[in-house]
C-alpha cells in the first residue's frame, strides 16, 4: 500500500507540473505568423517574427527582429533588453521600454509613444514617418523620404537628424540635448 501511495503523489505531481505554464523561455525563439509575448513571460534569448504582427506585454532578454509584413508593438508593460528591428511593411510603435537600439529599415512607421522609453538610438531608413513623444536616450534619425516629429513631451539626449525629402517638425516643448539638423530637401517646421 505504501508503494501505490508513492506513486500515486508522484503521478499527481507529475501531472500539475506538466500543467504550469512557464515564466522563462530560454534560447532563441523563431515564429512564423503572429505572435504575442504574454505579461509576466521572459524570453531568454532572441526572438524572431515574420508575417505577423508581434506584441511584446512581457520581456525579451535579447534582440528582437521582424520581417514581412504586420507590426512590433511594445506595449506600457513590455520590456526588450536589446535591439529592435524591422525590415518589412509594417513599423515599430513604443509604448513600454527598449534598452538598445530601434531600427525600421523597411517602409513602415516609427512611433515613441508619450509612456515610451528607448535607451539607444532610433532610426527610420525608408518611406515610413518617425514620431518621437517621450525619452530617446541616444540620436534620432530620419533617413528616408519620410517626415521626422518631435512632440511636445519629446526629450532626446542625443542629437535629431532628418536627411532625406521629409520635413523636420518640431513642437514647442520638445527638448533635444544635441544638434537638430534638417540636411535634406525638405523644411524645419516649428509649431
Amino acid at each position: 500500500m505504501n508503494i501505490r501511495r508513492i506513486m500515486a503523489t508522484g503521478a499527481a505531481a507529475g501531472l500539475l507540473l506538466v500543467g504550469l505554464p512557464t515564466a522563462a523561455q530560454a534560447d532563441d525563439v523563431v515564429r512564423n505568423g503572429s505572435y504575442t509575448v504574454p505579461a509576466g513571460t521572459t524570453i531568454e534569448g532572441n526572438l524572431t517574427v515574420r508575417n505577423g504582427t508581434l506584441t511584446i506585454h512581457g520581456t525579451v532578454e535579447g534582440n528582437v527582429s521582424h520581417t514581412g509584413t504586420g507590426w512590433v508593438l511594445v506595449t506600457r508593460s513590455g520590456q526588450v533588453d536589446g535591439n529592435l528591428t524591422d525590415t518589412g511593411s509594417g513599423g515599430i510603435k513604443v509604448a513600454g521600454d527598449v534598452d538598445g537600439n530601434v531600427t525600421e529599415s523597411g517602409r513602415g512607421n516609427v512611433e515613441v509613444t508619450a509612456t515610451g522609453d528607448v535607451s539607444g538610438n532610433v532610426i527610420e531608413r525608408d518611406a515610413g514617418n518617425l514620431t518621437i513623444r517621450s525619452e530617446v536616450d541616444g540620436n534620432v534619425t530620419e533617413g528616408g523620404s519620410g517626415h521626422l516629429v518631435l512632440g511636445r513631451n519629446a526629450r532626446v539626449d542625443g542629437n535629431v537628424e532628418e536627411h532625406s525629402s521629409g520635413n523636420l517638425y518640431v513642437y514647442r516643448g520638445a527638448r533635444v540635448e544635441g544638434d537638430i539638423s534638417e540636411s535634406g530637401s525638405g523644411s524645419r517646421v516649428n509649431r
